[in-house]
């Protein structure tokens, strides 16, 4: 609920955990007649932005984060069954990540993934070129494009039919 104070949600996982632990050891102290009590009183509170439960992946996301901006080169795969909050980690990490000039790439895996081995790789690199694009100025993407280019040669002919992005540079 929207109108809900974030001083009455759960502010940690922790927090949560002692409540619930204390319904399985005391259940009357929970359970009462609805007639009696607010209806209005009995909401579990929690904070849609927050990311509850995900401390050590946050923080070794942050870590690799911070490794990479001082110069190093990392990529990593998150991975778990639907609906386990992969997702929700990803876009609650690419607003920090994002504000110091980071890039954030993020594909789901389909059917269309297994199918297409590299197609994973490929919808990273075109939405890197996006972001490129966007967050430079032309000057800045005309040395990028000059960049590739010179890496390149004739075969950015290639690269482009491939990469359909790469063209968003050029």
């Amino acid at each position: 609920d929207d109108a809900q104070s974030s001083d009455d949600a759960y502010k940690s996982l922790r927090d949560v955990t002692e409540d619930l632990h204390l319904l399985l050891l005391d259940p009357d102290r929970f359970l009462f007649d609805n007639e009696v009590q607010n209806a209005e009183d009995m909401k579990l509170c929690y904070r849609k932005e927050k990311l509850y439960g995900r401390d050590k992946e946050e923080t070794l996301i942050t870590d690799a984060f911070c490794r990479v901006s001082r110069g190093k080169s990392e990529a990593f795969f998150i991975g778990g069954f639907s609906g386990c909050g992969k997702s929700m980690l990803v876009n609650t990490l690419r607003a920090r990540v994002n504000a110091v000039g980071g890039y954030v790439i993020k594909h789901k895996f389909d059917d269309l993934s297994r199918e297409r081995s590299l197609f994973g790789v490929i919808s990273a690199v075109n939405q890197l070129c996006l972001i490129l694009k966007g967050r430079n100025t032309p000057p800045k993407v005309a040395l990028l494009a000059k960049k590739l280019k010179d890496e390149f040669g004739a075969d950015i002919a290639l690269l482009a039919r491939i990469l359909k992005n790469v063209k968003v540079l050029s």
